[in-house]
């Protein structure tokens, strides 16, 4: 990524220079494309910006012909010839004019005065004094010069501009720079001096200031601006925000290019409810195949931190810090890979990304993985492994077990009549005791598995309209398996019989191998339809599962990366009741499942709603934990998805577990939004029903309730200029307000001010009591200069807790 330094984001470089027979004035375009604006009236705001004009043809433009008309010529004596009265001289693109223009044959002398003119397709330059120039030094000055870039809002005024060096250094006195159009100069950057050195990759300004209107607000001795897309040492933008955990915090970064495949990036971030942390961004690129960032974050002394406060309790003082690598290196064209992602604070910091929100990191459930893998990867097989580990960030959580390491070998086989997958894994599980949680004590079990799945499918019957597929798969498991005594609470609970009350974890070697059948067949059926022109489209299309796989008791057996999956339309049809190897179910199972779809006239698709059910023709008995009860229901949840695009501005989704034995609904979602231009609103609403609340979406924690949560969000224009935009989430059941965000954002030609207000519950994986958080936001933008304050450019529909999210899944252009 392109890092900027401080000052102007899209500069101008002038370049002059006048060839024999007065050959026009030379203005390039630094060597870069300038973007266009991003305001809400782009197409209103630069109408006045001239396009830009290439030469038709590849020929150098100084060995094109010039053509040079004026009302009078005269030639004097000593060589001297006047051109006055409606100068015009065109070389191809080129255009220049003037009122009177001098050149003196013996010392290449060129004078023109008065109404200066040039265009030459990339800049137009205007000038009402004097251009003075020599053609064959290069050296050239002009007086009070307006520039306009073509193609680009970047215009300015300099007082003089001296050419030397063949036109290599350009000096600029009494220099301004601005993107607005004429008449709405908001803001402008005023220099004393600008020098410029075409060799180079950046220019320089002295004695600038940045004005509001009439006003000057801020003062710069000496800056240095881009005028190429290259990188350069500097001083970024600070960024600010103020919080109620952290008060008011202000970074401000420092950008070093070291090397054209090296840079870091040093930023101190003052808090002054929390103390000031160093940030170190380090990035490399040694070769294109190899990447990374080395990242550190330090904190040495938060204010926050007491013996007494709960929230830190695990520390033994204030210091915090973050390190992250990550790492990529592709070798072999790619077919050899290798990838690094570590993350880790201080130990026992249960509160760090709580606290800080950095942006690295990869957290699941309370955990942050630190990530090795390599693999190689060839058409028809691939050996892969991974080393996972974790440090937990919760001191309630039970000790994950890592993998220490993961190999997998996968080859595929693809013949006339059949496909042929092998899949094997081999992986070994331990924990890191040193970094046991607070609550717990004693050790956990550990084992190394070693899985074989070799599976072959026959298609049957495989035609336009219907379908018939088998698929045969034989699983052999085997586990060398520790259990000590003095095992860990939680998990002796958890594998203690019911009815026995006997541990059920074995020491030693477990083995199982367990075959299993499917058979997997659908047919579409289709009509037309008098929607849509008549030419619209909607299909039936009914489909059935039927899952063969006998029981096996693997109590005895650990839980090392297995869970129950959420029973949904699409896990109905899977072979797995159990995400992981660790527990795979019995199954006697028949899967009948009806989806109907309706496309419009141009083949998208406008509406999709699925229902499907599963019937248990012997009800499975393998339990995740020997303490869970076995289940006794003959059928699955019944599960409905549908999605419609009603009109090309509304779109609606709905989705439902429900419950069929106990006539409940266990989970659903629904929403329902509107676009149109710049207007975005939704309406949506989640519930998932106490003991499947491991789905839901962050919340309360300390509250074992059912989760009803109802949310809105909308981005709506409010005028010619003003944005309106705001996301609202409250949990109706346990009658909590999630989250709450609005904020506003003016936008004009050439700057733009976003200010935002946001509410959410700040969560705490100590004390498990969320705190209420109010973040205020102010961006202060000046386009095609850079931008002050925090967040990007654009506006976002995410809040802190909440993505934004568009739940439609439909074929077709949306």
């Amino acid at each position: 990524m392109t890092k900027w330094t401080l000052g102007y984001r899209y500069p101008i470089a002038l370049t002059i220079s006048l060839a024999p027979a007065l050959t026009p004035m030379m203005v390039q375009a630094a060597p870069f494309e300038a973007p266009p604006a991003t305001g809400i009236l782009d197409s209103l705001c630069y109408d006045y910006v001239p396009k830009i004009e290439k030469p038709a043809s590849d020929q150098d433009a100084n060995a094109q012909p010039v053509e040079v008309d004026a009302d009078r010529l005269e030639a004097k004596q000593g060589g001297t010839a006047v051109y006055e009265g409606d100068v015009k001289v065109r070389q191809g693109v080129r255009k220049f004019d003037s009122d009177y223009a001098q050149l003196d044959q013996k010392s290449r002398d060129v004078i023109a005065i008065g109404n200066i003119y040039y265009n030459d397709g990339q800049v137009t330059v205007t000038s009402d004094k004097t251009l003075k120039s020599n053609l064959d030094t290069k050296n050239s000055e002009l007086e009070e010069g307006k520039y306009q870039v073509h193609g680009s809002p970047v215009r300015g005024f300099a007082k003089r501009v001296v050419m030397t060096n063949n036109n290599q250094n350009i000096t600029m006195e009494g220099a301004q720079y601005t993107t607005c159009p004429p008449g709405q100069e908001v803001w402008t950057l005023k220099a004393g001096s600008i020098d410029i050195d075409q060799k180079e990759v950046f220019g320089e300004a002295w004695n600038a200031s940045l004005w509001l209107y009439d006003y000057p607000v801020f003062y710069f001795p000496y800056i240095n601006f881009p005028i190429k897309d290259e990188r350069k040492t500097g001083l970024l933008y600070p960024g600010y925000k103020q919080s109620s955990s952290n008060g008011m915090d202000i970074t401000q970064p420092f950008y070093w290019n070291i090397a054209p495949n090296y840079d870091a990036t040093i930023t101190s971030r003052f808090m002054d409810k929390r103390g000031l942390m160093e940030q170190v961004e380090f990035r490399y690129m040694p070769d294109p195949a190899h990447t990374g960032t080395l990242y550190f974050e330090n904190l040495a002394d938060d204010k926050q931190y007491s013996p007494s406060n709960p929230s830190l309790a695990g520390l033994s003082d204030g210091h915090r810090y973050l390190m992250n690598v990550r790492h990529g290196s592709a070798l072999m064209d790619g077919s050899l890979r290798f990838g690094i992602d570590y993350t880790q604070v201080r130990d026992k910091d249960y509160n760090y990304f709580n606290d800080f929100s950095p942006q690295v990191g990869t957290q699941v459930d309370s955990q942050l993985q630190q990530s090795f893998t390599a693999g190689y990867y060839q058409q028809n097989w691939n050996l892969t492994s991974e080393v996972r580990r974790y440090q937990i960030l919760s001191p309630y959580a039970l000790l994950p077990h890592e993998m220490l390491p993961r190999i997998d070998y996968n080859y595929y086989q693809q013949g006339k009549w059949f496909d042929l997958a092998w899949n094997s894994e081999l992986t070994k599980f331990g924990y890191d005791s040193g970094s046991a949680a607070t609550l717990q004590a004693g050790e956990r079990y550990t084992a190394t598995r070693l899985h074989l799945a070799p599976t072959l499918t026959v298609p049957l019957v495989d035609t336009p309209g219907y379908y018939l597929t088998s698929q045969y798969k034989l699983m052999f498991t085997s586990y060398n398996q520790e259990v000590p005594d003095n095992l860990v609470s939680q998990d002796r609970s958890r594998f203690t019989d019911a009815d026995s009350k006997q541990l059920t974890l074995k020491e030693g070697t477990i083995t199982r191998t367990l075959p299993s059948f499917r058979l997997k067949g659908g047919v579409n059926f289709d009509r037309p339809l008098d929607w849509y022109d008549g030419k619209g489209t909607q299909t039936l299309e009914p489909e059935f599962q039927y899952l063969y796989i006998p029981y096996k008791n693997q109590d005895e057996i650990g839980i090392y990366d297995s869970t129950t999956t959420r029973q949904d339309y699409y896990s109905l049809f899977s072979d797995r009741r159990f995400a992981g190897l660790d527990r795979i179910s019995d199954a006697n199972r028949v899967t009948i499942g009806l989806t109907s779809r309706v496309y419009d006239n141009v083949g998208d698709e406008r509406l999709r709603l699925a229902v499907a059910q599963a019937f248990e023709m012997t009800p499975p008995k393998v339990r995740l934990y020997p303490s869970n009860p076995e289940s006794t229901n003959a059928r699955s949840l019944l599960s409905f998805e549908g999605d419609a695009r009603i009109t090309d501005e509304w779109f609606a989704h709905a989705g439902t577990q429900y419950d069929t034995s106990e006539g409940e609904f266990t989970a659903g979602n629904g929403a329902v939004e509107y676009r149109t231009g710049k207007l975005t609103t939704q309406v949506n609403y989640r519930y998932i029903k106490d003991g499947n609340l491991d789905y839901r979406y962050p919340t309360n924690t300390a509250l074992a309730e059912d989760l009803s949560q109802a949310g809105l969000v909308m981005m709506a224009p409010i005028a010619d200029q003003w944005q309106m935009y705001g996301g609202y989430y409250r949990d109706i059941k346990q009658d909590v307000n999630i989250d709450r965000k609005i904020g506003v954002k003016y936008d004009s030609c050439c700057w733009s001010i976003n200010m935002s207000l946001e509410w959410h519950n700040q969560p705490d994986n100590v004390t498990l009591k969320p705190t209420s958080e109010k973040v205020i936001g102010l961006q202060f933008e000046m386009k095609g200069l850079g931008s002050v304050g925090t967040g990007g450019r654009s506006v976002t529909l995410d809040t802190e807790l909440l993505p934004y999210v568009r739940p439609f899944n439909l074929k077709g252009q949306q």
